[in-house]
């Protein structure tokens, strides 16, 4: 397999919107055992260029590691506030703080973002950086900060903010809202896209994310053919394309029904068409640790 050429700096931002660059990005490292094993060895293989840790998974500590061991990956903090599967869970990693307003009567994240209207906003801080904090000390050197499931997407996205000013890190976010989104929701995207702008955090153009949950029936070839058409339609400046790749093992298969598609988006980055797709459209990729190496000149 040849290895996809990663750029190791980027021009200033400005430069960045002539051109079509792409982030493959592998969500939940650390979620379990079966998912740290794929992300490792597409990111061993060059076949991706980034991922993004959840320090609250009971594999967070193995995903870790190998960051710690290989300072070279490009590894950012996945700020989880839910926990959605029936019977693998994960909550705070926050001690005996206050936290009622995050979790469900078991203490974990609850399944879904509706209980984020009603969180208690210093609780919510506070673990955001608790998370952060944790992977640094457990040896992550962070490139970016994202959030699971769009927790903060709809609230408490100041606080995200406020840490990625904090840190000095990029963010997931995208300035261009759907065609379909309310007033509101376009107002406060284009308010936030213009503070990123005033204070100088990164952020890419444009997110997209490979579907992992189908109506029907969905084979690879399918998929495969899905994602080849996604990528020919990338549009110019920086998309990240982010998918969630793991192995089909017992494991993952006892966790969640989406196992089959994961499997398939460990395959994809290691399909020679996919790669040939890439070069095809002439788009370069680059990795988060790029963006924040960017960010970081331009502040000072």
């Amino acid at each position: 397999m040849t290895p996809f050429p990663k750029i190791s700096e980027l021009p200033d931002v400005q430069s960045l919107q002539n051109g079509r660059y792409v982030i493959l990005h592998a969500d939940d490292f650390g979620m379990c055992h079966a998912t740290n094993t794929a992300i490792l060895h597409l990111l061993k293989q060059r076949a991706i260029s980034s991922t993004t840790l959840m320090v609250n998974c009971p594999w967070s500590l193995e995903a870790a590691s190998f960051a710690a061991d290989n300072p070279m990956l490009d590894v950012g903090v996945h700020l989880t506030l839910t926990s959605e599967w029936d019977s693998y869970k994960w909550g705070p990693v926050g001690g005996n703080r206050k936290v009622g307003t995050l979790v469900d009567g078991l203490g974990h994240f609850p399944q879904n973002t509706a209980h984020m209207a009603n969180a208690d906003p210093m609780e919510v801080r506070e673990e955001l950086l608790a998370q952060l904090q944790l992977a640094i000390r457990m040896g992550v050197d962070p490139t970016h900060l994202d959030n699971h499931m769009g927790s903060l997407q709809s609230h408490h996205f100041e606080l995200y903010f406020e840490l990625a000013l904090q840190f000095d890190l990029p963010i997931r976010f995208s300035k261009r809202s759907s065609a379909n989104a309310a007033i509101e929701t376009r107002e406060k995207i284009a308010f936030i896209a213009q503070r990123a702008k005033e204070q100088g955090v990164l952020h890419p153009d444009h997110v997209q994310m490979l579907p992992f949950f189908y109506e029907k029936p969905t084979s690879y070839d399918d998929v495969k053919r899905a994602a080849i058409d996604m990528i020919r339609r990338l549009p110019q400046g920086i998309t990240e394309l982010l998918f969630h790749p793991s192995l089909d093992t017992d494991e993952l298969k006892a966790i969640t029904a989406t196992w089959p598609y994961r499997r398939f988006e460990y395959d994809l980055f290691l399909d020679p068409d996919i790669q040939e797709a890439i070069w095809l459209e002439g788009i370069r990729v680059i990795g988060w640790r790029e963006l924040r190496d960017l960010q970081r000149k331009q502040r000072r």
